[in-house]
């Protein structure tokens, strides 16, 4: 009995091997990241009521994976993804209501992402899912563009449009980032597979700027903040099962004597 569930495990861990030697699959990718942005000018004090939150921002790529063999991989994608800036004050607000504790602007722009990565794969387990780490580069394009945004209150009947707004842009170009990936994945009898991995994004140079300026209590507040791309974020990924290649046009006989 023994032998034979090593018999079954090893001939499951050797299928699963044999989907993954020198095989191509394209996946489609979809995810969440927080994206960061840093203080860089302007007033230093800000007002207890003032937020600077991450920006939640979303990915969607077309995904191409060559496996080498069973430890090696890369991949190459092409989507989109977003980033930009996320600001808040604080209000009075009923119990009954939470959602109006908060007012809030976004201002969110979109990149064309290409990613490419290599990964190392570790041993399946028993179920043929293992752990996989890679490593790599994102190239994004931006386009120019500027995005004014701003949160009006009426007071006494009259609107402060000074009340919380926004002025963000982005220069435009080609930005390379640093990439590094954490992933679990699971390889289907079909020869598809689920991956879900964690993502950590580091930009090099700016990628753009925002300026908020708000007034509480009569008094005027003005910070600038600046994103260099950098995030953390999560990514589930299907691939369909390996692509085949098309048969030879040579053809074997067999010669009986």
């Amino acid at each position: 009995m023994k032998k034979l569930i090593q018999f079954v495990f090893t001939f499951i861990a050797l299928t699963g091997f044999s989907q993954e030697i020198d095989t191509w699959r394209i996946g489609v990718q979809w995810g969440f990241h927080g994206n960061r942005a840093e203080f860089s000018g302007g007033m230093p004090n800000a007002n207890a009521r003032f937020h600077q939150n991450k920006f939640d921002g979303g990915a969607f790529n077309v995904e191409a994976r060559y496996d080498l063999d069973k430890h090696w991989m890369g991949t190459i994608g092409l989507g989109i993804n977003s980033f930009g800036f996320q600001y808040a004050l604080a209000e009075n607000y009923s119990l009954y209501h939470p959602k109006n504790h908060f007012s809030g602007i976004k201002s969110d722009f979109t990149a064309l992402d290409v990613p490419l990565m290599i990964f190392y794969k570790f041993n399946p387990n028993c179920k043929n899912a293992k752990w996989l780490v890679g490593l790599g580069v994102s190239q994004n394009f931006v386009g120019t563009q500027t995005i004014s945004r701003n949160f009006e209150v009426a007071n006494d009947g009259s609107t402060n449009s000074n009340y919380l707004n926004s002025i963000s842009s982005t220069n435009g170009g080609a930005y390379t980032m640093l990439r590094f990936a954490i992933a679990r994945e699971k390889v289907f009898k079909r020869g598809n597979i689920l991956n879900a991995s964690f993502l950590f994004n580091a930009g090099f140079r700016q990628l753009a700027k925002s300026t908020v300026n708000y007034t509480v209590d009569g008094q005027n507040y003005t910070h600038d903040f600046t994103t260099n791309g950098n995030f953390a974020g999560f990514r589930l990924t299907y691939f369909f099962r390996p692509l085949q290649s098309k048969p030879t046009a040579k053809t074997s006989k067999v010669v009986k004597s």
